[in-house]
Protein backbone atom coordinates (compact mmCIF):
# COMPACT_ATOMS: atom_id res chain seq x y z
CA UNK A 1 0.00 0.00 0.00
CA UNK A 2 1.31 3.06 -0.99
CA UNK A 3 0.62 6.51 0.57
CA UNK A 4 1.53 10.11 0.13
CA UNK A 5 3.23 12.45 1.77
CA UNK A 6 0.54 14.53 2.40
CA UNK A 7 -1.62 11.61 3.79
CA UNK A 8 0.89 10.04 5.84
CA UNK A 9 1.67 13.32 8.07
CA UNK A 10 -2.23 13.04 8.98
CA UNK A 11 -3.31 12.05 12.34
CA UNK A 12 -6.10 9.14 10.31
CA UNK A 13 -2.45 7.99 8.60
CA UNK A 14 -1.05 7.56 12.17
CA UNK A 15 -4.08 5.42 13.00
CA UNK A 16 -3.73 3.24 10.16
CA UNK A 17 -0.01 2.65 10.56
CA UNK A 18 -0.81 1.68 14.23
CA UNK A 19 -2.07 -1.92 13.52
CA UNK A 20 -0.20 -2.62 10.15
CA UNK A 21 3.05 -2.31 12.57
CA UNK A 22 1.91 -4.53 15.33
CA UNK A 23 0.63 -6.90 12.54
CA UNK A 24 4.36 -7.01 11.56
CA UNK A 25 5.57 -7.71 14.88
CA UNK A 26 3.64 -10.58 14.88
CA UNK A 27 4.24 -12.14 11.74
CA UNK A 28 8.10 -11.39 12.35
CA UNK A 29 8.85 -14.45 14.89
CA UNK A 30 7.21 -17.06 12.45
CA UNK A 31 10.12 -17.90 10.63
CA UNK A 32 12.59 -18.40 13.06
CA UNK A 33 10.45 -19.88 14.88
CA UNK A 34 9.63 -22.78 12.05
CA UNK A 35 13.16 -22.99 10.98
CA UNK A 36 13.92 -23.86 15.02
CA UNK A 37 11.41 -26.16 14.93
CA UNK A 38 12.55 -28.31 11.45
CA UNK A 39 15.97 -28.25 13.34
CA UNK A 40 14.57 -30.63 15.82
CA UNK A 41 12.57 -32.50 14.56
CA UNK A 42 15.63 -33.56 12.22
CA UNK A 43 17.70 -33.73 15.45
CA UNK A 44 15.33 -35.87 16.91
CA UNK A 45 15.16 -38.24 13.54
CA UNK A 46 19.05 -38.37 13.80
CA UNK A 47 18.73 -39.98 17.70
CA UNK A 48 16.46 -42.12 16.59
CA UNK A 49 17.92 -43.97 13.74
CA UNK A 50 18.58 -47.00 16.42
CA UNK A 51 20.57 -48.41 18.78
CA UNK A 52 23.11 -50.81 18.37
CA UNK A 53 22.05 -54.38 18.93
CA UNK A 54 22.07 -55.81 22.35
CA UNK A 55 20.12 -58.23 24.89
CA UNK A 56 22.03 -61.40 26.24
CA UNK A 57 19.98 -63.78 27.77
CA UNK A 58 20.27 -64.47 31.64
CA UNK A 59 19.07 -68.26 31.00
CA UNK A 60 22.63 -68.63 29.31
CA UNK A 61 25.30 -68.78 31.61
CA UNK A 62 29.29 -67.51 31.96
CA UNK A 63 31.06 -70.93 31.03
CA UNK A 64 33.50 -71.75 33.65
CA UNK A 65 36.21 -71.61 31.01
CA UNK A 66 36.60 -70.46 27.20
CA UNK A 67 33.43 -71.61 25.39
CA UNK A 68 34.18 -74.00 22.58
CA UNK A 69 34.87 -73.93 18.83
CA UNK A 70 31.94 -73.07 17.14
CA UNK A 71 31.77 -76.18 14.88
CA UNK A 72 31.94 -75.83 10.77
CA UNK A 73 28.57 -75.74 9.48
CA UNK A 74 27.00 -79.30 7.97
CA UNK A 75 27.54 -79.79 4.61
CA UNK A 76 28.05 -77.25 2.12
CA UNK A 77 27.53 -73.34 2.81
CA UNK A 78 24.87 -72.12 0.58
CA UNK A 79 26.98 -70.26 -2.07
CA UNK A 80 25.17 -67.26 -1.81
CA UNK A 81 26.55 -66.88 1.99
CA UNK A 82 29.53 -64.85 3.12
CA UNK A 83 31.44 -66.35 6.16
CA UNK A 84 33.80 -65.33 8.92
CA UNK A 85 36.86 -66.71 10.29
CA UNK A 86 38.09 -65.30 13.67
CA UNK A 87 40.58 -67.87 14.61
CA UNK A 88 41.14 -65.71 18.32
CA UNK A 89 37.53 -66.34 18.91
CA UNK A 90 37.44 -70.27 17.76
CA UNK A 91 35.07 -68.85 14.79
CA UNK A 92 36.01 -70.67 11.55
CA UNK A 93 33.83 -70.59 8.23
CA UNK A 94 30.74 -69.50 10.03
CA UNK A 95 27.67 -68.29 7.88
CA UNK A 96 27.01 -64.91 7.98
CA UNK A 97 23.43 -63.34 7.85
CA UNK A 98 22.45 -59.93 7.39
CA UNK A 99 19.77 -58.68 9.79
CA UNK A 100 18.82 -55.26 11.08
CA UNK A 101 16.40 -56.52 14.07
CA UNK A 102 17.00 -58.01 17.47
CA UNK A 103 15.17 -60.76 17.10
CA UNK A 104 17.00 -62.19 14.07
CA UNK A 105 20.30 -61.29 16.41
CA UNK A 106 18.77 -63.70 19.08
CA UNK A 107 17.84 -66.72 16.59
CA UNK A 108 21.46 -66.49 14.78
CA UNK A 109 24.40 -65.28 17.58
CA UNK A 110 25.93 -62.57 14.87
CA UNK A 111 25.38 -61.04 11.88
CA UNK A 112 26.13 -58.75 9.20
CA UNK A 113 23.84 -55.35 10.07
CA UNK A 114 21.97 -54.50 6.95
CA UNK A 115 22.49 -51.56 5.25
CA UNK A 116 26.59 -51.34 6.42
CA UNK A 117 29.37 -51.95 4.32
CA UNK A 118 30.72 -54.60 2.29
CA UNK A 119 34.48 -55.65 2.29
CA UNK A 120 34.81 -55.37 -1.19
CA UNK A 121 33.70 -51.89 -1.56
CA UNK A 122 36.36 -49.24 -1.05
CA UNK A 123 36.24 -47.60 2.27
CA UNK A 124 33.25 -49.33 3.95
CA UNK A 125 32.72 -50.82 7.47
CA UNK A 126 31.41 -53.98 6.97
CA UNK A 127 29.96 -53.62 10.80
CA UNK A 128 29.14 -56.92 12.53
CA UNK A 129 26.80 -57.93 15.80
CA UNK A 130 27.16 -60.48 17.91
CA UNK A 131 26.03 -61.94 21.50
CA UNK A 132 28.71 -62.45 24.22
CA UNK A 133 26.46 -65.46 25.53
CA UNK A 134 23.34 -65.32 23.59
CA UNK A 135 19.96 -67.55 24.24
CA UNK A 136 19.92 -71.24 24.62
CA UNK A 137 18.14 -71.42 20.66
CA UNK A 138 21.11 -69.22 19.43
CA UNK A 139 22.51 -71.37 16.71
CA UNK A 140 25.82 -69.36 17.22
CA UNK A 141 26.10 -68.94 21.16
CA UNK A 142 28.97 -67.12 22.92
CA UNK A 143 30.42 -65.71 19.30
CA UNK A 144 31.64 -63.12 20.31
CA UNK A 145 32.41 -63.98 24.24
CA UNK A 146 36.06 -63.25 23.89
CA UNK A 147 36.06 -59.99 21.83
CA UNK A 148 37.53 -58.50 24.71
CA UNK A 149 40.88 -60.37 24.09
CA UNK A 150 41.27 -59.23 20.54
CA UNK A 151 44.63 -57.72 20.20
CA UNK A 152 46.28 -54.75 17.42
CA UNK A 153 47.40 -57.34 14.99
CA UNK A 154 44.72 -60.31 15.39
CA UNK A 155 42.72 -61.49 12.33
CA UNK A 156 39.61 -61.36 11.05
CA UNK A 157 38.70 -62.90 7.77
CA UNK A 158 35.71 -62.69 6.00
CA UNK A 159 35.15 -64.90 2.54
CA UNK A 160 32.68 -63.72 -0.10
CA UNK A 161 30.17 -66.15 -1.93
CA UNK A 162 32.61 -65.81 -5.11
CA UNK A 163 35.58 -66.75 -2.95
CA UNK A 164 37.37 -63.90 -2.47
CA UNK A 165 39.15 -63.57 1.01
CA UNK A 166 39.57 -60.76 2.83
CA UNK A 167 41.70 -60.44 5.48
CA UNK A 168 41.58 -57.35 8.21
CA UNK A 169 44.04 -56.79 11.52
CA UNK A 170 43.00 -55.51 14.05
CA UNK A 171 44.09 -51.78 15.27
CA UNK A 172 41.39 -50.07 17.31
CA UNK A 173 39.09 -50.92 20.24
CA UNK A 174 36.89 -48.90 21.90
CA UNK A 175 33.23 -48.61 24.46
CA UNK A 176 30.57 -47.02 23.23
CA UNK A 177 27.08 -46.34 24.56
CA UNK A 178 24.52 -48.40 22.61
CA UNK A 179 22.88 -44.81 21.13
CA UNK A 180 26.49 -44.31 19.80
CA UNK A 181 25.29 -45.61 16.42
CA UNK A 182 27.78 -43.65 14.46
CA UNK A 183 30.09 -46.42 14.82
CA UNK A 184 28.63 -48.12 11.86
CA UNK A 185 29.64 -45.30 9.54
CA UNK A 186 32.59 -45.48 7.35
CA UNK A 187 36.24 -44.94 8.81
CA UNK A 188 37.65 -41.89 6.63
CA UNK A 189 40.53 -43.33 4.75
CA UNK A 190 40.44 -46.96 5.67
CA UNK A 191 38.43 -49.80 4.69
CA UNK A 192 37.32 -51.65 7.84
CA UNK A 193 35.24 -54.45 9.60
CA UNK A 194 33.71 -53.84 13.04
CA UNK A 195 32.61 -56.20 15.67
CA UNK A 196 30.38 -55.44 18.49
CA UNK A 197 29.07 -57.12 21.46
CA UNK A 198 27.70 -56.07 24.85
CA UNK A 199 30.14 -55.31 27.46
CA UNK A 200 30.52 -55.62 30.63
CA UNK A 201 29.20 -58.88 31.40
CA UNK A 202 26.80 -59.52 33.28
CA UNK A 203 25.14 -55.82 32.90
CA UNK A 204 25.66 -55.11 29.20
CA UNK A 205 24.96 -51.69 29.52
CA UNK A 206 27.89 -50.97 26.81
CA UNK A 207 28.88 -51.89 23.62
CA UNK A 208 32.74 -52.97 22.57
CA UNK A 209 33.64 -52.64 19.25
CA UNK A 210 37.25 -53.63 17.61
CA UNK A 211 38.09 -53.17 14.51
CA UNK A 212 40.12 -54.12 11.99
CA UNK A 213 41.10 -52.40 8.91
CA UNK A 214 42.13 -54.29 5.19
CA UNK A 215 45.59 -55.49 4.54
CA UNK A 216 45.06 -58.20 1.89
CA UNK A 217 42.07 -59.59 -0.75
CA UNK A 218 42.92 -62.82 -2.63
CA UNK A 219 41.18 -65.65 -4.07
CA UNK A 220 40.92 -68.63 -1.62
Amino acid sequence: MVYSLGVIGSPKASLLLIPLVLLGLLVLPIVPETETASVELRTAEVENTGTLLGENSPDLEVPPGPPPEVPRPAGKVPADTITLTVPKLGLRGVALPTGSTQAELDREGLLRLSGSGLPWREGSNTFIAGHALGFPRTRVPYAFYELAEMMPGDRILIKSADGHRYTFEVYDRLTVEPDDFWVTYPVEGKTVVSLQTCTPIPSFENRLIVRGELVRSARA
